[in-house]
């Protein structure tokens, strides 16, 4: 491989990495946004049933105190009413499903940047003229899906959780053992 080759590879190599950090913070986002519509359903459903069952008045009226269930059957009441008004809206799912969607294209594009930089290493494209042509139809997609669609929000805890599934966990990494254990022995190379 020339050293022009090289460069291109490299800049190949660095878009794939912001392609697979883009991917992985869109759905550890997805992920947290599962998590709160599944904790506020949660949440929900406690409310609802304290409220709606007569635990609290079996309870307070056996010590008379009266006044104490008004206030917490109208604490329970309020609580419920939100949690039940932040569900139906469907917030959280559709918030998590823009996320999965943008990481999915994030994903796609990810891909192909690794092919090319397959094919550019076992030296299918030799001439740097066919690097940059095919380099240039990729940065086209991510520049049509960045400029045509807004990235969803994120937080800092999904930046996180994606340093730790990247970094610590290696989701997006296939290591040898894998290969060797997964792979049929008719499809491994040495």
């Amino acid at each position: 491989m020339n050293n022009e080759i090289k460069i291109q590879y490299k800049l190949l190599a660095s878009r794939y990495i912001n392609m697979i950090w883009t991917h992985k913070i869109q759905e550890k986002q997805a992920d947290l946004y599962l998590k709160t519509s599944h904790n506020n359903k949660t949440w929900m459903t406690w409310m609802t049933v304290l409220t709606t069952t007569s635990i609290f008045s079996v309870i307070l009226t056996n010590f008379g105190c009266d006044w104490i269930l008004e206030v917490i059957t109208g604490i329970f009441a309020a609580l419920s009413t939100f949690f039940t008004l932040r569900s139906k809206d469907n917030a959280w799912e559709a918030k998590a499903l823009a996320n999965k969607n943008y990481a999915a294209k994030c994903r796609t594009i990810r891909e192909m940047y690794a092919s090319l930089m397959t094919d550019v290493k076992s030296g299918r494209y030799g001439s740097i003229e066919e690097i940059a042509l095919k380099r240039n139809e990729l940065e086209h997609l991510e520049q049509v899906l960045f400029e045509n669609t807004i990235a969803p929000h994120t937080t800092e805890k999904a930046v996180k959780k994606a340093e730790e599934a990247l970094k610590s966990s290696k989701e997006s990494t296939t290591e040898d053992e894998e290969f060797r254990l997964l792979l049929p022995e008719n499809l491994q190379i040495d």
